[in-house]
C-alpha cells in the first residue's frame, strides 16, 4: 500500500547511442527532479534510485559525460546491439519495483518525479505503466498543432484503459510486468518499443491499466525541422512489425485496446493516402505539374514543418 515501510526501488534505464551532444542535459534534468521531489515533505520512506546508462557501442564521449554525474551507474556494450536489446538486457537485470525507460535527449520537468511517485505510491495495483504527457522543445506551428491533437486523443483514451503508443521519452513501468512482457516477446527485434511494450500489457492484462497523463516532459532529441527519413522509415517498418505480429491477438485478448491500436494504423496510412492524392491529380491535370514541382522545392527549402509533412 502507499503507507508501506519499505522504499520504493526505482530503476531509471537510459539507452544510449553516441549521445554526447544530449545525454548531459538529460541526465541534469533528472537529478534535478529527484531533487525536488527529495525536498518535498513525505509520508512514505524516499525511494531507492538508480540511474542505469546502456552505452551501446558509443563511438564518441558519451560515457565519459555520464560519469560526471554522482550515482550513474554505465554499462557499456563493445558490440552495437541496438535499442531493443540493451532495454530487454537491463530490464532483465532489473530488481526495482518500477521501471522508467528514458530516451537521451529527455528533459524531465522539476515536478515530474514526485508526480510519478504520487502515482506509483497510491496502492492501486492495477496501473501497470504510468506515462507523463510530452511537450516539444520550439516546436514548429506543424509540430504544435499535431502535438495538441495527439494530447487530446490520448487523454480519450485514458477512459479505455489508457493509450497503447507512449511517446518513448520517459515511460515507466511496474518492473515485474514489464519482465514478463519482454519474455513473451521473445527474440525478436522490434522497432517501436514506444508502442509493443504498452500493446502486450494490455493483451497480457486486460483488467490493467496505462495512466496518462501523469506530469510532462521535453524532448530535445529530435530535430522537428528535418526531413528525417531513416528514422520515419524505422518507424514505418516497425509500425508494419507489430500491426502483422501483434494486432491480432491483441484485439482477441484485449478488444478494447486492439481498436484503440487501430488509432495507430490509421495514422500510419493517412499520408500515404494524401500523397496518392496528390500524385492523381498532377497526372490529372498535367499543366500543373511543373509550378507544383517548383513551388514543391521552394517549399522544402524555406519551411521546415513543410519538411516535416514531406517526410
Amino acid at each position: 500500500s502507499g503507507l508501506s515501510s519499505c522504499p520504493l526501488r526505482v530503476e531509471i534505464v537510459i539507452p544510449a547511442h553516441n549521445e554526447a551532444a544530449v545525454i548531459g542535459r538529460t541526465l541534469a534534468s533528472i537529478q534535478n527532479s529527484i531533487q525536488h521531489m527529495q525536498k518535498r515533505p513525505r509520508v512514505q520512506p524516499l525511494p531507492e534510485i538508480v540511474v542505469h546508462i546502456g552505452a551501446d557501442a558509443c563511438t564518441d564521449n558519451t560515457a565519459d559525460k555520464a560519469r560526471r554525474f554522482h550515482d550513474v551507474y554505465i554499462t557499456e556494450f563493445a558490440k552495437k546491439r541496438g535499442k531493443w536489446a540493451v532495454i530487454k538486457d537491463l530490464v532483465t537485470a532489473s530488481s526495482s519495483d518500477w521501471v522508467l525507460l528514458v530516451d537521451a535527449g529527455t528533459l524531465w520537468h522539476e515536478n515530474f518525479f514526485a508526480a510519478f511517485l504520487e502515482r506509483a505510491e497510491d496502492g492501486d495495483q492495477n496501473v501497470m505503466a504510468i506515462a507523463p504527457s510530452y511537450h516539444p522543445d520550439k516546436p514548429t506551428w506543424l509540430h504544435q498543432a499535431l502535438w495538441r491533437m495527439e494530447t487530446g486523443l490520448k487523454r480519450m483514451e485514458h477512459h479505455c484503459g489508457g493509450p497503447i503508443s507512449l511517446h518513448g521519452a520517459t515511460v515507466a513501468y511496474r518492473t515485474p510486468l514489464l519482465q514478463k512482457a519482454l519474455a513473451s516477446l521473445g527474440r525478436t527485434r522490434w522497432l517501436n518499443d514506444d508502442v509493443v511494450i504498452p500493446l502486450t500489457l494490455r493483451a497480457l492484462y486486460p483488467e490493467g491499466v496505462i495512466a496518462y497523463p501523469v506530469g510532462q516532459v521535453g524532448d530535445v532529441g529530435v530535430e522537428q525541422h528535418q526531413l528525417d527519413l531513416g528514422r520515419r522509415k524505422r518507424m514505418l517498418l516497425g509500425n508494419l512489425q507489430w500491426i502483422s505480429a501483434l494486432l491480432p491477438s491483441c484485439l482477441r485478448r484485449n478488444p478494447v485496446a486492439g481498436m484503440v491500436a487501430g488509432r495507430r494504423l490509421f495514422r500510419m496510412l493517412w499520408a500515404y493516402w494524401i500523397a496518392l492524392i496528390v500524385v492523381g491529380t498532377a497526372s490529372a491535370f498535367q499543366f500543373i505539374l511543373l509550378p507544383g514541382i517548383i513551388g514543391f522545392g521552394v517549399l522544402m527549402a524555406s519551411s521546415g514543418s513543410f519538411r516535416q509533412i514531406s517526410g
